[in-house]
């Protein structure tokens, strides 16, 4: 509405915008090619838009038909389900904040998908902790959620792989949540 009231403003609508999943057809999937020198076998990343995995999993299938395109997902967001059974009920509770939905937005591609991987709020939180402290990246808990899904996936493969994930946001406004260790006991989510 706002956009409607100030003619100078404009609405980039990122959940219907098919300019959304494009930007990434053209920019992280080709980076993501270039620097696996071809060699990526799968792309995993959390869907909110879903442009981040649809136009990414879109380029990559593209230079490879066997790239797997896996989405990340809250456990409580629709995503899982829908995939699974191509209907959704009412969404669940979860804590992990920009991935996850309560209902599939334009952007979502969700022919493009090969697997959803079902991340735990503790478990996404869990490896923010772990990638600040062994790594030095203080990552959201998207990024959390991706690099959790990324690791459960390698975990399940025979066969030699290059997995790809992303980490959206930085874990500076989290401090108070994600980094908390009070919050996350309050809202039961701490692992250790």
């Amino acid at each position: 509405n706002l956009a409607k009231e100030n003619p100078d403003w404009f609405d980039v609508d990122q959940y219907y915008n098919p300019s959304n999943p494009k930007a990434h057809s053209l920019t992280l999937g080709p980076e993501i090619w270039d620097q696996t020198l071809g060699k990526v076998t799968h792309f995993i990343a959390a869907g909110s838009t879903g442009g981040t995995v649809s136009g990414t999993s879109l380029y990559l299938k593209s230079k490879s038909p066997e790239v797997k395109a896996v989405l990340a997902d809250p456990v409580g967001s629709i995503f899982t389900e829908y995939f699974h059974k191509g209907s959704f009920t009412k969404p669940g509770k979860f804590l992990v904040e920009g991935v996850g939905k309560g209902s599939i937005p334009g952007t979502m591609d969700m022919d493009i998908i090969d697997a959803v991987l079902p991340v735990s709020d503790a478990d996404a939180f869990d490896r923010c902790s772990q990638l600040a402290c062994n790594e030095g990246i203080l990552a959201g808990g998207s990024g959390g959620l991706n690099v959790h899904a990324a690791v459960k996936l390698g975990e399940t493969l025979d066969e030699d792989a290059i997995i790809v994930t992303v980490l959206p946001d930085s874990g500076m406004k989290y401090q108070s949540k994600v980094y908390n260790p009070k919050w996350l006991k309050e809202n039961g989510v701490m692992k250790h």
